[in-house]
């Protein structure tokens, strides 16, 4: 008589199932929370429409050093970019970082920077930062739902000045300006000239919305 011995068939059988059903449990886990973590990091849809919005523009440049400037006694100024959310999600200006541009030089702005000690901006109007939702009744409300609108408020301005040396002439302005607390460097956009501009999610890295405008008053 033939006799099979199969006595360690089930157990080998029994470990091979017990594998492949790790491997799925795993498989599933790792999916959902991938899942989970795009949903997280998603990055909001919205079209904002853009356009310059300038109250007052004063200041003198000082002409050995053009980063310098001076103002009246008491001036303020609304100065800057406003922003309207014209369709798709809402999202929260802590959110997000507006990089702009004119020429070469560029500028990233953080729902974090503060102003610096000569700021343009009417005090109470922004919280001490440049980004403010407008028509909000608390500094507190940051959400922008479609309809909503929003400022980036520059720190600085400056009339259109013409210096006269021997050699010839140099000519500055109209411009805002912008220049965080702690920034070696500032940006200045002239009037009727092109800035263009990025809305950046910071937590997915990638930008929102991108354009050009010209500043103007």
């Amino acid at each position: 008589m033939i006799q099979h011995k199969d006595a360690a068939v089930s157990p080998v059988v029994g470990v091979m199932l017990m594998l492949v059903v790790t491997i799925i449990i795993a498989a599933v886990v790792s999916a959902f929370s991938g899942g989970m973590a795009s949903e997280q990091h998603k990055t909001p849809q919205v079209s904002l429409n853009v356009k310059s919005s300038i109250q007052n523009i004063q200041g003198t440049i000082d002409p050995v050093s053009p980063h310098a400037l001076t103002y009246p006694d008491g001036f303020t100024a609304a100065n800057g970019l406003q922003f309207e959310n014209i369709g798709g999600d809402m999202f929260s200006l802590d959110d997000i970082a507006i990089q702009i541009q004119t020429g070469d030089t560029k500028m990233t702005l953080l729902p974090t920077d503060t102003l610096p000690d000569t700021s343009i901006i009417p005090a109470g109007i922004s919280n001490g930062r440049y980004f403010q939702k407008i028509g909000n009744t608390s500094v507190s409300d940051k959400m922008i739902a479609p309809g909503d609108k929003f400022m980036l408020y520059a720190d600085g301005c400056a009339k259109e000045v013409t210096y006269v040396w021997s050699g010839g002439s140099t000519y500055y302005g109209p411009k805002l300006s912008w220049q965080p607390r702690g920034a070696k460097n500032r940006i200045g956009v002239y009037l009727n000239s092109k800035i263009q501009y990025n809305v950046i999610d910071k937590n997915s890295n990638r930008v929102i919305t991108t354009g050009e405008i010209y500043l103007v008053q």
